[in-house]
């Protein structure tokens, strides 16, 4: 055997076996429509393609801040005292041993708030939370994305544009692919290894109720090892 050939077999027996060690603990496209074991509070929904784009197969989770006094909303529903709407995966369980969690998923935002020259108006924060305390995986907000560190990446056009939902919303970025890696170390793990662990999504709208915003979230994937 060719020194070349050994080399790409033992790349993809090393990248086989990480696989293998992988624990998938969430796939979610949102293509069933099927929210069941989810949390939700505000105007949250499965949505089909609107304006903003289109999801990568049937549905994707539309949530805004909207509420009754708005002329429309996102979802038909009230956003949390007019100012949050959030969204709770299942509760997933790590397993023995797991010491390192993925998370990745797909993001657009929307905003009628000024991206140019107001400072975090309106937020969104992905978070994990666990028995031994909440973990911050992603950030964003009207004046755009948490910038890429060892931990994140975030691809895609993170900058505001005109919105092509100009009727409702001013602006939006692309479609962001959000991907979140990390290891935890005692005694941190233990005690988040003793109980249910979840991602929460949450949109706010912060100061004023006045200028709203408004999310699309797709392919939410946890895994552990």
């Amino acid at each position: 055997m060719k020194r070349s050939q050994i080399l790409t077999f033992t790349i993809l027996l090393f990248a086989t076996t990480l696989f293998a060690a992988e624990h998938v603990l969430l796939n979610s496209t949102f293509d069933d429509a099927d929210l069941t074991g989810w949390k939700m509070a505000g105007d949250v929904c499965v949505a089909p393609p609107f304006c903003a784009g289109e999801p990568e197969g049937k549905y994707w989770v539309a949530f805004s801040t909207n509420n009754e006094e708005d002329s429309i909303t996102m979802c038909g529903s009230n956003s949390v005292g007019g100012v949050q709407s959030i969204l709770r995966t299942p509760y997933l369980a790590i397993a023995k041993g797991d010491s390192q969690i993925r998370v990745d998923f797909k993001i657009k935002f929307l905003t009628n708030e000024n991206t140019t020259t107001d400072v975090g108006n309106d937020s969104f924060m992905v978070r994990l939370v666990t028995l031994a305390g909440p973990v911050v995986v992603a950030a964003f907000d009207s004046s755009g994305a948490s910038p890429d560190s060892k931990n994140l990446t975030v691809q895609g056009d993170s900058k505001f544009h005109p919105s092509a939902c100009a009727s409702n919303w001013k602006y939006e970025t692309g479609m962001l692919q959000v991907s979140y890696y990390r290891s935890f170390r005692e005694p941190f793990l233990s005690r988040m290894a003793s109980g249910p662990v979840a991602v929460e999504f949450a949109l706010s709208n912060q100061f004023d109720k006045n200028f709203d915003s408004a999310v699309v979230i797709d392919d939410v994937h946890v895994a552990a090892q």
